[in-house]
């Protein structure tokens, strides 16, 4: 038998204080001091912060950098770095 899911239990753990809307959107991270933008993907996102695949070894990408939101478009958000794990970085929007 399947147990039903438990939308409370999911509520508890998720700590955000803004909904996330997941997308799967091209995007480009500009790094200081580098002048090739690095391709990543967009994965979730919300007001204050976005979940972020990064074309690029996530140990050398800086805490700060520029997140440019359509590719060749003036859109960008400076984000820091908050986390990492061994395919995502978790980004605040500064």
């Amino acid at each position: 038998m399947r147990r039903k899911a438990n939308p409370t239990a999911f509520k508890l753990r998720d700590k955000r204080s803004k909904p996330r809307w997941l997308m799967r959107r091209d995007a480009e991270v500009i790094l200081p001091g580098r002048e090739t933008p690095v391709n990543c993907i967009i994965w979730d996102w919300s007001e204050g912060g976005a979940r972020l695949a990064v074309d690029a070894p996530l140990a050398t990408l800086p805490s700060h950098f520029k997140l440019v939101l359509y590719r060749g478009a003036r859109v960008h958000r400076n984000c820091k770095a908050v986390w990492t794990d061994a395919r995502f970085v978790g980004v605040k929007f500064i």
